[in-house]
């Protein structure tokens, strides 16, 4: 099978997965998580700096918590778009934005995020929260965040990663992420628990943090940096576009 075929049908699977999990998608991420994930997104808000106050793209945007995150940081002069390819995800967005009363500067994309319809240098900033391991080719995503973003702008992206080591804490984490987390999902979400075997295999597969700080440089980012995030699971990728 070519590579272009690949990646269409990783493309489907992982659209086909987000659609089936959309309607208790946030209430597997907060238990999950042990509710640190609005932790994570609001360090992920803060780390876009004043490009709130501006436009940001809030990619692979899912129900819209990010895009909540970002809006409440910053003034009524701050627009967010929330773009992702799963139209019930984004319909689940669209309710929460206008339940918080943000939906007026808040505008919602269907698309792919390797093949974005959105103009070079026509936003502020760029957040990817938990989408860029999901993305059926990595550098391509990467090189879309970058080609959009106005130069100074940053591109921020927050993601999940294994505990370095081989302590107790990996061990835990490693027992928990395998063997409890799908089979919590399951329950959480009512549906066969592929979506959240998918989640381990996904962070098996996506490679370490300095993989991830390698190819945001060779996207053409400049003084890119990692923040560990409370939780040990997760990190904070910050790089700023030069021109």
């Amino acid at each position: 099978m070519a590579s272009s075929e690949r990646d269409a049908d990783r493309a489907r699977y992982v659209q086909d997965m987000f659609a089936a999990v959309a309607r208790r998608y946030d209430l597997a991420n907060h238990v999950l998580s042990g509710g640190l994930d609005h932790r994570w997104r609001a360090r992920a808000a803060r780390a876009c700096g004043h490009a709130t106050e501006g436009t940001v793209l809030d990619l692979c945007a899912g129900t819209g918590d990010q895009a909540v995150a970002l809006l409440k940081r910053a003034s009524r002069r701050g627009r967010v778009v929330a773009c992702d390819f799963s139209r019930p995800m984004l319909l689940r967005a669209r309710a929460k934005l206008a339940k918080a009363g943000l939906a007026r500067r808040a505008a919602l994309l269907e698309a792919d995020a390797i093949r974005l319809p959105l103009g070079d240098r026509s936003v502020d900033a760029c957040v990817c929260t938990f989408g860029l391991r999901n993305l059926a080719d990595m550098r391509r995503g990467l090189a879309e965040m970058v080609r959009v973003v106005r130069p100074g702008g940053r591109v921020v992206v927050l993601e999940f990663h294994q505990p370095r080591g081989s302590g107790l804490l990996a061990a835990a984490f490693g027992l928990y992420f395998r063997r409890i987390l799908p089979r919590l999902g399951r329950w959480i979400s009512g549906r066969d628990r592929g979506g959240y075997r998918y989640l381990v295999e996904s962070v098996d597969a996506f490679g370490s943090a300095e993989a991830v700080v390698e190819a945001m440089r060779a996207a053409g980012l400049e003084g890119v940096r990692t923040e560990p995030l409370p939780g040990g699971i997760c990190a904070l990728f910050v790089g700023r576009k030069s021109r």
